[in-house]
């Protein structure tokens, strides 16, 4: 049965749900660790027993029960840790399949909505995983039981029960002051790994430019530097960590010694029995043998603990997706309703004061140079963004509500800096989804690029791989366009559509913006060149951060002095001569 998701429900009703399921293997650990820690008593009452009892009443008929009694005690024991280490690891693994989804959807689907990287947030459920599975949560699950063996100690002799009670209050601030002393510089290893990681992986993506550049052994250094510091950063920790574990062994050694020795001398005094303190030696060394296995396992504890608040943050923090929809094919208007918009560290907003609304069949080009907030406009009509004041409506519904919550492809979106996954060309056009066969070759045929895809080796079913550049960049810019345009959405985004294409495939593509047009299809693009705008019903252009609003044939038609010219035609060739542009109070167009 498929695991529900944090998409498919509120995060705090999701994470209720996630433990009101784990209530019951849960009490049922809690019970069997009552019971594992119990049994662990058996041992040192089978000596007492003997070497008081036993020897000096020369029973054989009670050593053969006791030591019945006492076999069946360990092996209980033994069994129940076994059942209970399968528990844990079942869970561990449990809670990262259910989690899993929920982060990976959660993490890629936010507009606006800043978390950590979906890499990371994946790496810390691993982290909590990996403590409930593993040693760490057993070890602070039995620690809870370390008074019950200190007070049997003292029930024996309150000098031993103090002398071991001191020995596992100085393991307690052992542990303390390791994870105090190595914050810093487990920090800084985390810091430092993570800089080289991204040396790497930027000399990997980069590899041609890096050896054209002749760069190499500069970036080597640079990586060199942040890998050293890793080291030296690491080296430290692992330091103290084995001063950590020695001074934990001698404080375990000294409180064996100093029960026996203290015990040997109160025999003497007549106070103790022999087997009393072998008992009691017995019960301090399983007392401190669990208090130091939790302060070894302390680091993983506050790991798991960080880990797991990041992400409960991420999938409590994920609002409710009650989102009602109509059928995705119908034709929806698009509403900007005066939206502005300013990254965090921006003194002031990148897109301000635009209001408009564009009716069905009708597109939009949004004209500008480099830095004027092109791929801005275009990530907030495809909801990627969610303004900072305003609202975009597709149909009535916000467009950042859409991308998030609506399982339905309701918008199609071509990114400035396009990326082909690891999958074959259908499944590429189709988001890497089961897409039908015939939408998937209408996409391609819109896109232009049908025939090569048929003159790939597998046609369709040909594997893209970064190692074998089969496709030029302008065929993987139109396989890319071809996925904005898989199952005509209602709402359809280009950022720059036209980079990379040459004259056959972005005549292409302008013929098919003109045929899903009259289809009722909206369509928002930004360009830096005029080309586009040939074909639109509204411009926006942005000149020294002022924005104005295009609309009509007429008015954009003065973008280049004259009536529009007929998508079909040929582009003309540009003359040698440099046009003069006119000095006027109207905004001066960007030439492409």
């Amino acid at each position: 049965m498929a695991e529900p998701t944090a998409g498919a429900a509120h995060g705090e009703d999701f994470l209720r749900a996630t433990w009101r399921r784990s209530l019951p293997g849960l009490l049922a650990i809690g019970l069997f660790s009552f019971f594992i820690n119990l049994l662990k008593l058996a041992a040192p009452l089978f000596i007492l027993q003997v070497l008081d009892r036993v020897l000096a009443s020369r029973s054989l008929e009670t050593l053969f029960l006791l030591t019945a009694i006492t076999l069946i005690a360990i092996v209980s024991g033994v069994l129940l840790e076994v059942v209970r280490r399968r528990l844990f690891m079942h869970w561990g693994h449990w809670l990262e399949r259910r989690f899993g989804p929920a982060l990976f959807i959660t993490g890629l689907n936010g507009a606006g909505v800043k978390r950590p990287p979906v890499s990371k947030l994946l790496r810390d459920l691993g982290t909590v995983r990996g403590f409930v599975a593993g040693q760490g949560l057993i070890a602070w699950l039995d620690v809870i039981w370390a008074p019950l063996f200190i007070g049997v100690v003292y029930l024996i002799s309150p000098a031993l029960g103090m002398l071991v009670l001191v020995g596992s209050l100085i393991a307690l601030v052992l542990g303390t002051a390791y994870e105090l002393l190595t914050r810093e510089s487990r920090n800084a290893t985390l810091k430092a790994r993570k800089d080289d990681l991204e040396w790497i992986a930027a000399a990997e993506r980069n590899r041609d430019t890096v050896g054209s550049l002749a760069a190499i052994l500069s970036l080597s250094r640079r990586w060199s530097a942040s890998a050293f510091r890793r080291l030296e950063e690491s080296m430290r920790t692992r330091g103290a960590q084995v001063y950590l574990s020695a001074a934990l062994r001698l404080v375990g050694r000294l409180i064996r010694i100093g029960v026996l020795g203290l015990g040997i001398w109160l025999v003497l005094e007549h106070e103790l029995t022999l087997g009393a303190v072998i008992a009691a030696g017995v019960l301090g060394r399983t007392a401190y043998s669990l208090v130091r296995s939790a302060m070894l396992k302390w680091r993983d504890l506050v790991s798991a603990r960080r880990a797991w608040r990041r992400v409960r943050a991420v999938v409590a923090g994920e609002p409710p997706a009650a989102v009602s929809l109509s059928s995705a094919d119908e034709p929806a208007p698009l509403r900007f309703q005066d939206i502005a918009y300013r990254y965090p560290h921006q003194a002031k907003s990148l897109i301000r004061g635009i209001d408009l609304e564009l009716q069905p069949g009708e597109l939009l080009c949004f004209l500008g140079p480099t830095a004027s907030g092109k791929t801005t406009f275009c990530r907030l009509a495809a909801g990627l963004l969610e303004p900072r004041s305003g609202r975009i409506l597709l149909g009535g519904v916000a467009v950042h509500r859409l991308q998030r919550h609506s399982a339905e492809r309701r918008i199609g979106y071509l990114p400035q800096e396009i990326t082909l996954f690891q999958g074959t060309v259908r499944e590429n056009i189709s988001s890497l989804g089961d897409g039908d066969m015939d939408a998937v070759v209408e996409a391609a045929r819109l896109a232009g690029i049908h025939e090569t895809i048929l003159n790939l080796p597998h046609g369709y079913d040909t594997p893209i791989v970064d190692d074998e550049p089969l496709l030029s960049a302008g065929q993987r810019k139109s396989i890319a366009v071809a996925r904005a345009l898989y199952g005509r959405p209602p709402l359809i985004v280009l950022d720059e559509p036209m980079s990379y294409l040459d004259g056959p495939l972005w005549m292409a593509l302008m013929s098919s913006l003109m045929w899903l047009k009259s289809q009722g299809t909206v369509i928002v693009l930004a360009s830096q060149g005029q080309v586009l705008a040939r074909i639109a019903d509204k411009v926006i252009t942005q000149r020294d951060g002022r924005f104005r609003l295009l609309d009509g044939p007429e008015q954009i038609a003065g973008l280049w002095g004259g009536p529009r010219e007929r998508i079909d035609a040929k582009p003309r060739k540009r003359s040698g001569k440099r046009r003069s542009r006119k000095r006027s109070g109207k905004l001066e167009p960007v030439k492409s």
